[in-house]
């Protein structure tokens, strides 16, 4: 049945056709996830994809999105993409994709793929997706690099397929470059059928509702959303706030420093004052620090009306050129995330004294550690995969942060049995570690201890992308810092980043930070105290030493119930 002119200014009409957009782009979620060869893509969920208008414009994406993606696709296709490949030089089966950082997400093994959308011989949208590969070629993925050419080979922005037939040309050379090319190329065919799975789902929506392009419904989507976020925005007090925090870095320690500027119904934020960009893979390029500050802002704002480009227009944001959030074009960038998963926390708690009961404390989760093991077989055959461990979430104005939580990046975590199918590890430990959650009214959550063997008879290389060893995370409110990282091997404290070599039999601990703590220590409620102790949580010494709190003795708790 045909629904003949939809009305797009009824709330509840235009709610289901988004609902129904937001299936769309989950079914090409499921057609990927389920399709792709290697461990990052299928079982850590590292990929995203994402429904555009005929502008580069997104209108919804699948509801399990890593954050910095679903905003960065965008931003890629309207800024580059669009311009590259205008609609007249495009046919139906083309395939457009890029890695280049600057375009894309911020380091090369994201790929992001576009796939032009034809109805009646004219382009009416843009099925998108983004998916880290396996690898890139180059030093494997780690923040020792020192520019953006050792890190792996870039492609430009081209023609992956030409009107449905795969350019070899380029598939060659990518396959020559790559440790792993049966599992590059069958993520990129993933990405490929994904694309093509919102192709056929969003013509059989447009005839269901008749439509012959998209683009009332993109604008009522795209003005609802606006509204609420600008709305969301008039009820903060106008004025700066401002914030800053002292990161690992590689060599020397990274500030970053935010002042976030409300002004009536929109924001702008300023990262004047941070740190100039390095000479290691730990750079930040501006897509990826725009998506990082609208995403904290979306989530202390308005996290409940659907996103889309709409809850982008009211937030503008700029960092100092050369600075590292804003480098040059080839600075190296392979371990962005060890600087940009932290901006949503640093923008956390700037508004902390505005919206009190909205923010968190800093996450040992921001960034993710990412466990980079690469090696050769004893028939020569190369092995790699990337494993993600996540610390304690920061404190909320009414609860605990959550143990182990993958924040802001929305990761899975590959699970043991398949990480060890992988590459030769054994994962000998996972567990919680007591005392590591900040203090606070409401405690942080607790970081987690890792520990890994190498079970090969030849050396495993580890390239090891951590943060929070040197300087813990914050607090808010009044909260205490969590318990900072650590990364020991054979029981030896080692530096934390970059290349480490994992001898046969030779054991790593990784220790990960909990989240600081939200509010003072001296308000937590006893019963919420008294369950740390009963689970393990938090040791009676802390309780005492951060809370005040001993533990009543076997003759006390004997007198309190009259003996009994």
């Amino acid at each position: 049945m045909t629904i003949r002119n939809p009305d797009f200014n009824d709330p509840i009409t235009l709610q289901v056709m988004w609902d129904r957009l937001v299936f769309i782009a989950d079914q090409a979620d499921s057609a990927l996830g389920r399709t792709a060869f290697s461990p990052i893509v299928r079982e850590n969920h590292d990929y995203v994809t994402v429904l555009l208008d005929a502008k580069g414009r997104a209108l919804s994406q699948c509801t399990w999105s890593i954050p910095v993606f679903i905003t960065a696709l965008p931003m890629a296709a309207q800024n580059y993409f669009l311009k590259a490949f205008p609609p007249e030089s495009l046919e139906p089966g083309d395939v457009l994709a890029t890695n280049d950082p600057m375009i894309g997400t911020g380091h090369l093994p994201d790929l992001v793929m576009l796939t032009p959308i034809f109805r009646n011989g004219r382009i009416v949208a843009y099925a998108g997706s983004i998916a880290h590969l396996p690898d890139i070629g180059g030093r494997p993925q780690s923040p020792d690099s020192t520019d953006m050419f050792e890190e792996g080979i870039r492609l430009p922005i081209l023609k992956l397929f030409k009107a449905g037939k795969p350019n070899e040309d380029v598939f060659s050379v990518l396959e020559a470059s790559v440790r792993l090319p049966h599992e590059v190329r069958g993520d990129i065919q993933s990405m490929v059928a994904a694309n093509e799975v919102i192709n056929r789902e969003l013509t059989r929506f447009m005839d269901e509702y008749g439509l012959d392009d998209l683009d009332g419904l993109g604008e009522a989507i795209h003005g609802r959303s606006e509204r609420f976020m600008r709305r969301a925005i008039a009820a903060l007090p106008n004025g700066k706030y401002g914030a800053e925090v002292t990161l690992d870095g590689f060599e020397t320690d990274v500030y970053l420093r935010v002042s976030v500027e409300v002004r009536d119904e929109s924001i702008h934020v300023d990262y004047a004052g941070t740190s100039a960009e390095v000479a290691r893979g730990i750079n930040v390029m501006p897509h990826y620090r725009v998506a990082h500050s609208v995403y904290a802002l979306k989530c202390l704002l308005d996290p409940e009306t659907p996103n889309n480009e709409g809850c982008m227009i009211p937030i503008t944001d700029e960092a100092p050129a050369g600075s590292i959030l804003n480098p040059g074009r080839t600075a190296a960038g392979s371990a962005r995330n060890l600087i940009g998963h932290v901006i949503p926390s640093l923008i956390f708690r700037a508004l902390q004294h505005v919206l009190p009961e909205r923010t968190q404390a800093d996450s040992g989760g921001a960034p993710i550690w990412g466990v980079n093991c690469q090696g050769q077989r004893a028939d020569g055959s190369a092995y790699g995969s990337i494993q993600n461990f996540h610390g304690g979430q920061g404190g909320r104005a009414a609860m605990d942060g959550n143990d182990t939580l993958s924040f802001p990046s929305n990761c899975k975590v590959t699970p043991i049995e398949m990480y060890e199918i992988a590459v030769p590890i054994l994962t000998e430990r996972k567990e919680l570690i007591a005392d590591s959650g900040g203090a606070g009214k409401y405690r942080g959550g607790l970081g987690q201890r890792g520990v890994l063997r190498n079970l090969s008879s030849r050396p495993m290389n580890i390239y090891l992308s951590t943060e929070r060893v040197k300087h813990p995370c914050f607090g808010v409110l009044g909260g205490q810092s969590g318990r900072a990282g650590a990364v020991l091997r054979d029981g030896q404290a080692v530096f934390p980043k970059g290349k480490l070599v994992l001898e046969p039999g030779q054991q790593l601990v990784l220790e990960l930070p909990g989240g600081g703590g939200w509010g003072n220590a001296t308000e937590r409620p006893h019963e919420l105290i008294e369950r740390d102790l009963r689970e393990g949580l938090v040791s009676a010494e802390c309780a005492k030493a951060d809370y005040g709190y001993s533990a009543p003795s076997a003759t006390e708790l004997a007198n309190n119930t009259g003996g009994q």
